[in-house]
């Protein structure tokens, strides 16, 4: 107690010097996939030169180790490469290495995450909350499967858990891709590959989802120089592995697919009513123009304790099987057309438009009122679908995003420098606090201050709403700990 004295009475200095300022303040890349899957092999990555980087393929830090991805399978593409692992139901983990991250639940913890019964009146009052209804009563009742997609990199095994909490033991696949750049093309380390401490790393992560989950982390090399694309193209390529992934699993049209980041989840509440509802969006037979259902989220902002009180965000995104690309019938959804960089062409889906989609292609086809398939990047970035929140008074949300958990200022400069619309000048000379308002509201809560925009810590959000892993309150003070000792040193710098 003594040491959060003297942060917070550090912090008015700090916040007399800067309080004004926080207040003013042609190309188809997965049209060949079926072919590729069937005839997938072992196609070699380039041999080092002389220790520099291979022309154009930004490979970083060769030594012997990666050579050992010559020994898994490859996709090559003309944007780059993917190389598939193995996923945690297919390898042996060391027994040194196994945990049973249920040791640390608390009571009220496990009695959540213990779902796996399906009690059909519990489930009728979760049906009801969602403004949904229960399949046809005369079948029994049976879970969908879910597959789902996220990229993975710098993210703290903060985040990690905590997303992975509020799904365990639910999905069916959890697809995650590494690349060896960041979206600006800057090289960085493989993260799950290359190392002891890698392996350590990646047996780690197969296990945090649950024993029922095939976990796998699979590895893009892009082809792309650095500035040739904007920094989001290239991870909407990255995003194309899932497929790959998904359909390696099995992947079904009734299957339900969901694209997220790392750091986002929907709630454990609502993935069980995805899984068992009567969904419209999940329905057979959809013609696939407005598939989606997109999330109600709520934003934690660098700490547990630091909330936004009114902003929501809309991801992740899930959309049915029978809608995403390679799964479903393409005959029924004939392809779009999409520029070189993959994405939908205007009038063409882009935007939710399809006026040229049906002048010139469905139409055509005798096929009016059906629509494309979606890929990946498609699920998450293109509009078409419905936003869900919880039919109670306070519009309780349907997922959480834990933005910006960092364990040092320099992940996070690393971050805004390197990644997304960035501003590499600013993001490392600017304070952290001017950097967005993101930062801004996290670090006046970091010194005790919430503003109208922000709740006034995790206790005082209405509703029952709230994740899984911070219901635990050591872990919640933990990590508010951490995030104000990051504000402090940025603040002595």
């Amino acid at each position: 107690m003594a040491r959060r004295r003297s942060f917070a009475s550090q912090s008015l200095g700090f916040l007399a010097v800067y309080g004004l300022f926080f207040y003013i303040t042609n190309y188809k890349a997965l049209r060949n996939l079926e072919s590729h899957l069937k005839n997938l092999n072992r196609t070699h990555l380039p041999p080092p030169h002389n220790g520099q980087h291979v022309k154009e393929k930004n490979m970083v830090d060769w030594d012997t180790s990666n050579l050992e991805m010559d020994q898994l399978n490859h996709i090559s593409l003309p944007h780059g490469r993917f190389i598939f692992g193995g996923n945690s139901h297919q390898v042996k983990i060391p027994r040194s290495s196994v945990f049973d991250r249920s040791i640390s639940w608390t009571s009220l913890q496990r009695e959540l995450l213990n779902d796996l019964d399906i009690n059909v009146e519990e489930e009728k009052k979760r049906c009801t909350s969602f403004n949904f209804g229960l399949p046809n009563a005369t079948m029994p009742l049976r879970r969908r499967r879910i597959f789902y997609g996220a990229l993975i990199s710098g993210d703290s095994a903060e985040v990690i858990k905590a997303t992975s909490m509020e799904q365990y033991n639910i999905f069916h696949t959890v697809s995650l891709i590494e690349s060896n750049t960041t979206q600006n093309g800057t090289p960085k380390k493989w993260r799950f590959f290359g190392s002891e401490d890698a392996s350590k790393k990646l047996n780690w992560l197969y296990q945090l989802f649950g024993p029922k989950t095939k976990v796998s982390v699979d590895y893009y090399v892009s082809s792309m120089k650095k500035g040739q694309v904007d920094t989001l193209v290239s991870e909407h390529f990255q995003r194309e592995g899932h497929l790959y992934r998904w359909k390696m699993n099995g992947m079904r049209p009734d299957d339900v697919a969901i694209t997220g980041d790392i750091d986002e989840s929907f709630s454990r509440d609502f993935l069980r009513a995805l899984q068992i509802c009567d969904v419209p969006q999940f329905r057979p037979g959809q013609n696939c123009k407005s598939p989606k259902v997109l999330a109600s989220t709520k934003i934690f902002e660098s700490s547990p304790e630091c909330v936004w009180k009114d902003r929501r965000g809309f991801h992740p995104d899930a959309i049915l099987g029978e809608c995403v690309d390679q799964i479903g019938d393409a005959k029924l959804h004939p392809p779009t057309n999409r520029n070189k960089w993959s994405h939908r062409e205007p009038g063409y889906g882009h935007g939710g438009n399809y006026s040229q989609y049906e002048a010139y292609v469905s139409t055509p086809l005798n096929m009016k009122g059906q629509y494309p398939l979606w890929n990946p990047h498609e699920i998450r970035a293109e509009v078409g679908g419905k936003v869900i929140s919880k039919k109670d008074e306070w519009r309780s949300p349907t997922a959480y995003h834990f933005h910006n958990y960092f364990m040092s200022t320099e992940e996070i400069r690393f971050k805004y420098s390197t990644y997304g619309h960035n501003d590499t000048k600013a993001a490392l000379e600017k304070p952290l606090w001017n950097l967005n308002r993101d930062l801004e509201l996290a670090v006046t809560c970091a010194a005790g201050i919430h503003t109208e925009k922000a709740e006034i810590n995790f206790e005082s959000m209405p509703g029952r709403a709230k994740p899984i892993y911070y219901l635990n309150e050591e872990a919640r003070r933990a990590r508010h700990v951490v995030w104000q000792d990051i504000v402090m040193k940025d603040r002595n710098l």
